[in-house]
């Protein structure tokens, strides 16, 4: 914490924070109240199964902003909240989507918005709506008290089973692209999707995280120079 807390009014200034599991528990509860205090956007990375729940296992987890859990961690944190559970995590998408949805729900009564993300089957974005879409950029949360839930599920660009040849990057990348567009204040749509480019060209890479990834790989023109699946959208209330 001591490491962290001599950055403090740097943090203070910055547009979004992000922590990870791998954090020490100190930490997340110190950048935590310094969100409460400051209303700092915090988005936090689980990790893996065992860390996911570190700012859940207190109250600290009501200042966050945005979180990017896989299913396993999404239960996880339910499991230590106290939540009903699934008796175990489907594989048929529908059944995914509507799993994850379930799990979302009653951190969206402090959250503004929780990334599921979902491997081969792309990622699910549950969160706070105005206009019937959910809107990421930091600040934006502020002025959605009244808003509706929804959510938004974006299927993954298709890569060939043998072009994949490292997957331990991937939830990494995308969070990394979604938070690049997210800070260039481009609108929900392309956030994600240079997202997925960017875990698209992290699985395809021998690197955890690909070094091709870079402002010239991943932005809005490149997003744009590609056909997109169409999306889905439900609404959670």
């Amino acid at each position: 914490m001591e490491a962290v807390s001599q950055f403090k009014e740097n943090l203070c200034q910055a547009p979004l924070v992000c922590i990870d599991g791998n954090v020490p528990l100190s930490t997340i509860q110190y950048v935590c109240q310094l969100a409460r205090e400051h209303q700092l956007a915090v988005c936090y990375e689980p990790t893996d199964e065992n860390k996911a729940s570190k700012p859940f296992l207190s109250d600290s987890w009501k200042a966050l902003t945005y979180i990017s859990p896989n299913l396993q961690e999404l239960r996880a944190i339910n499991r230590t909240l106290g939540n009903p559970l699934p008796a175990e995590l489907p594989s048929r998408l529908e059944d995914v989507l509507q799993t994850a949805m379930a799990l979302a729900r009653p951190l969206l009564a402090h959250l503004h918005c929780v990334v599921v993300t979902l491997g081969a089957h792309g990622v699910l974005l549950c969160g706070k709506s105005l206009g019937g879409s959910i809107s990421l950029c930091p600040g934006a949360h502020e002025q959605t008290a009244a808003a509706s839930l929804c959510a938004t599920h974006y299927p993954a660009i298709h890569i060939g089973r043998e072009e994949i040849v490292n997957v331990s990057g991937a939830g990494d990348s995308l969070m990394a692209g979604i938070l690049a567009g997210m800070l260039a204040q481009h609108d929900t749509d392309t956030c994600v999707r240079m997202g997925l480019l960017a875990a698209s060209l992290s699985l395809r890479s021998y690197e955890p995280i690909s070094p091709d990834i870079s402002t010239f790989s991943v932005n809005q023109e490149q997003v744009k120079s590609r056909s997109w699946p169409e999306v889905q959208v439900w609404k959670m209330d």
